[in-house]
């Protein structure tokens, strides 16, 4: 079933590539903007992390983008329930998706951060800041697939992906709303002075609730009509 799924879903792509391309552009021009009002003589180590991961943008574009393009790549094909004979074959195809668009953006995103890093003459702070963008990356995009984890489910949940976009986008703006008043926040966080150890820690509390997402998914596509 697993090739199955992933080979089907691989040709589906092509129905869907203006929408991952508008993504990538998005996720691209966010990922640049910062460098834009780089000066070298301010610069530090500790504003290029705060450059690399703008929150006001990342809130405005990043994640409503994000959000917007899962849920509207993510169909419902009864007819493969029928032909697989098992629900499974949907949470797995819901599964692909969100792993698909998180790859995207990321690796557009890393890309855009490069370049803005070279762009601007700073990539000799990679040798001393290079671990801790990468754990702040990875809290980032763990973030993105939990709110996206959360939104698929709310599909399920309320059979409407407006609803579902709405409440998702305001727990993010809630939790946006916490990091700029120096609040812990757990999905914004990547952008706090949090130390490698605490961020880690929180990554694995959001891989912790992506699980029971998964699992309250998955129950409810095994009970509801679809």
């Amino acid at each position: 079933m697993y090739r199955n799924v992933i080979r089907q879903q691989n040709l589906l792509t092509h129905a869907f590539l203006k929408i991952y391309v508008v993504c990538a552009v998005i996720t691209l021009i966010i990922s640049l903007i910062g460098g834009n009002s780089l000066k070298q003589e301010l610069m530090s180590p500790e504003n290029l992390i705060v450059i690399i991961f703008p929150r006001y943008l990342i809130f405005c574009g990043l994640i409503p983008t994000y959000l917007l393009a899962l849920l509207a790549t993510t169909q419902i094909r009864s007819q493969d329930i029928l032909i697989y004979q098992s629900r499974k074959v949907v949470v797995l195809q819901v599964l692909y998706r969100l792993c698909l668009i998180t790859i995207i953006m990321a690796g557009v995103w890393t890309v855009g951060t490069f370049l803005t890093i070279t762009i601007n003459h700073h990539f000799y702070f990679l040798a001393a800041t290079w671990f801790t963008i990468l754990v702040r990356a990875v809290c980032l995009w763990t973030a993105c697939f939990l709110l996206g984890m959360i939104a698929i489910t709310l599909t399920f949940a309320a059979k409407s992906k407006l609803i579902a976009f709405l409440i998702s986008f305001s727990i993010s703006a809630l939790s946006f709303y916490l990091a700029t008043a120096h609040i812990p926040s757990l999905l914004f966080d990547f952008g706090s002075a949090d130390t490698n150890i605490i961020l880690i820690g929180k990554e694995t509390v959001m891989l912790g609730a992506i699980l029971v997402f998964v699992a309250i998914m998955t129950q409810i596509i095994g009970r509801r009509d679809l």
